[in-house]
């Protein structure tokens, strides 16, 4: 069964952490200054989508991970 899971397009994220304010449980900057989804289940669901629906560059996305 596939479960979903916060991804960061990194090669659209424009680095502007928006996300990392929002839920520093999930998600980090890279030492190359783009985010990261380090703790995927650390938020509900509906607060990942929140930070997906405001960030400005639209690229955090979910992803199917395959079990």
């Amino acid at each position: 069964m596939a479960k979903k899971e916060p991804r960061v397009n990194k090669h659209e994220c424009c680095g502007c952490a928006l996300c990392t304010y929002a839920l520093p449980e999930v998600f980090r900057l890279t030492p190359e200054g783009v985010a990261e989804v380090y703790a995927p289940h650390s938020a509900e669901r509906q607060r990942i989508q929140k930070v997906m629906d405001d960030c400005p560059m639209g690229c955090v996305h979910w992803f199917e991970k395959m079990h």
